[in-house]
């Protein structure tokens, strides 16, 4: 499927992938909430596998220089939840015939952008930790998404402290979904293909980010995306 990529096709998933980019090394989240449907309904080979790649290269580089202020604490409990969300996902993707993946993929972002917008106050204790996070592992397996049911748990936290705990989340959550979904033939040459022509888009979005915080304010940058990411959901439904 790869080979009949147009032109004009690698340049709008690259382009899809700097905007995400931008957003999740400048607010912490978003970039699989937005590249997900748009690059689904480009070709389907972008999902879930680069998508979650290149979030987990984005997120390694981004928790480096935040290290000194992971909640390693936070991060612990979370990958209990992971590793039970991730097996889930991947029954779930066993399951499913790749003829509907692109419908469930466009339900999944819909019902992100939803939970996301809702702004739905969850306290972020222990118990509360370990089922976002297991909704998230089967979330972000099955769509490349894993940011809206842990978001929910950090809304109303500071910008420093959703950045120092989302962004090691994002690259532990994504490593484990990868390894799964090499497990059972998911992620092969053509995705590692696919995410390689997807690079140029990452760098470029991560070297951005702080010109885009100086041009648009957070809560511009996310209604713009999740405005985007709804209308590209719904049209992965239809089309699906």
């Amino acid at each position: 499927m790869i080979e009949t990529l147009s032109l004009l096709e690698i340049a709008l998933a690259i382009l899809a992938v700097v905007a995400g980019a931008a957003v999740q090394a400048a607010i912490g989240m978003r970039l699989n909430l937005f590249t997900v449907p748009v690059l689904a309904l480009i070709d389907p080979v972008f999902v879930p596998g680069p998508v979650l790649l290149h979030s987990f290269l984005l997120s390694c580089a981004a928790s480096y220089s935040l290290r000194a202020d992971i909640q390693w604490r936070d991060l612990g409990i979370s990958v209990v939840g992971l590793l039970v969300g991730t097996a889930v996902g991947i029954a779930a993707l066993v399951a499913v015939s790749a003829d509907v993946l692109p419908r469930v993929f466009g339900w999944l972002v819909i019902v992100g952008v939803v939970v996301t917008a809702a702004g739905l106050h969850v306290p972020l204790a222990t118990p509360a930790l370990v089922g976002a996070s297991t909704v998230s592992g089967a979330m972000g397996t099955v769509a490349g998404m894993h940011g809206p049911p842990i978001g929910l748990l950090y809304q109303r936290e500071s910008p420093s402290r959703v950045r120092s705990a989302l962004l090691p989340f994002f690259m532990v959550a994504n490593a484990l979904s990868l390894i799964a979904l090499a497990a059972i033939g998911r992620f092969g040459w053509p995705e590692l293909y696919a995410s390689a022509l997807l690079i140029p888009g990452l760098v470029v979005g991560f070297l951005a980010a702080p010109f885009l915080l100086r041009l648009l304010s957070p809560r511009a940058i996310r209604f713009s995306l999740l405005a985007i990411s709804g209308v590209s959901g719904l049209l992965l439904v239809l089309k699906g």
